[in-house]
């Protein structure tokens, strides 16, 4: 059997299952409407944004080197707690306190013999006063002690740079912390302060964190400083960490063609279980609702086409809000009478799970809120899905 026969024969069965499941749906209507109703819930609703993101120092320190030189000894630890102007860690750049000795002697060279000038100076003056000397000796004298004073200043700023240099072969805790990061080893090479390398990364207080999360543009308009939070790290699955909205920022992170805001949250760490880098998953409380006038969400998404198409089958009315069509319908809920459909407006408040709140006053505890509605003619619809075209079973090109 070729397989020209074997599609024939397909589109024949095909064709005969279509049309028996055709006439027994006719012959077997169901008599129930087409159409559910259900009055509004009552319940208290607490919406939550939810979001991703990582913990961290909330003051963190990253210590880098002012000089270039090799690591000779190692002070601190990862975990240690450093107290401020604590020594981390010794480099070596080659010349030590060698530069700095040199610099004092050219020092005390200088302020000798800035003395000895000194005490020539005031004897020429006193020449000069006496007019045993020229105006122009003396003024020479005068330049000649002017340059010995500014080659002491010079000298004793050279001295300043080269203390500075030693001073910085020691590495120093800017503040009180403790040790999140060593991230230099014994005999490491450090570069200089044109591309400088992370040696420790300190936090002051590990008592007090923060999380950055990366909050969805559809949800960053319902986020505000100061909203609680709570979230969860997997190493304690089960329990639940308390948090708050300090910060949420403008910049945009599009990742995707997904946009998204960084927001930032103070979190209180009194126990030091968390720890920085572990994961967050945060829940924002952003908006609650107590004993709130709710619906089923499947309610905010009736088929208006569909719904008018069963109002014209059952004979009932179909009022639409003016104005409007299945293309701009605004928030909205059908309702059902008894006599006919009306589409009401509605104000959308907190939404949780499959619950949302509606804010009307047209409804009451007791309006029949429409929950679903059925094409009428489902085998119709089945066939058309069945068959692509009407007219065309069977066929086959040629």
């Amino acid at each position: 059997m070729n397989n020209k026969k074997i599609i024939i024969i397909s589109s024949i069965i095909i064709l005969i299952a279509g049309i028996g499941f055709y006439f027994y749906k006719k012959n077997h209507k169901d008599k129930r409407p087409p159409f559910k109703t259900s009055k509004p819930y009552k319940k208290d609703l607490v919406q939550y944004v939810n979001a991703a993101g990582t913990l961290k120092a909330k003051d963190e320190i990253t210590i880098g080197s002012l000089v270039a030189g090799r690591v000779i000894k190692i002070l601190a630890d990862d975990n240690d707690f450093v107290k401020k102007d604590q020594v981390l860690t010794i480099l070596d750049d080659g010349i030590g306190y060698s530069s700095v000795k040199k610099f004092k002697a050219l020092l005390k060279e200088a302020e000798a013999s800035l003395t000895y000038y000194q005490s020539f100076y005031n004897r020429q003056k006193q020449l000069y006063k006496a007019n045993q000397i020229s105006q122009d000796l003396f003024e020479q004298y005068t330049k000649n002690l002017e340059v010995l004073k500014s080659k002491v200043t010079q000298t004793q700023g050279d001295l300043e740079i080269r203390e500075q240099e030693y001073n910085n072969l020691f590495i120093k805790s800017p503040a009180d912390g403790v040790v999140i990061a060593k991230e230099v080893d014994l005999g490491q090479m450090i570069t200089s302060r044109l591309q400088a390398t992370v040696l420790y990364k300190i936090a002051k207080d590990l008592h007090f964190m923060e999380t950055e999360v990366d909050v969805d543009e559809a949800d960053v308009g319902l986020v505000q400083e100061g909203q609680p939070a709570t979230f969860t790290v997997d190493a304690f699955p089960r329990k639940r960490f308390k948090a708050n909205v300090r910060q949420i920022r403008y910049l945009a992170k599009i990742v995707d063609n997904v946009v998204t805001y960084a927001t930032v949250l103070d979190v209180s760490n009194p126990k030091l279980r968390l720890r920085p880098g572990m994961t967050t998953n945060v829940d924002i409380k952003v908006r609650e609702a107590k004993n709130a006038m709710c619906v089923h969400n499947r309610s905010l998404r009736i088929n208006s086409v569909i719904l008018e198409q069963v109002a014209k089958k059952l004979n009932l009315g179909f009022y639409r809000i003016p104005g409007t069509d299945s293309r701009t319908e605004i928030d909205h809920v059908w309702i059902f009478d008894g006599n006919g459909f009306r589409q009401i407006k509605v104000k959308l408040g907190v939404k949780q799970g499959a619950y949302t709140q509606i804010i009307s006053d047209e409804i009451n505890d007791e309006t029949q809120i429409l929950t679903m509605v059925d094409e009428i003619n489902k085998e119709n619809v089945l066939l058309k899905q069945v068959f692509a075209k009407p007219g065309t079973i069977g066929s086959s090109k040629k």
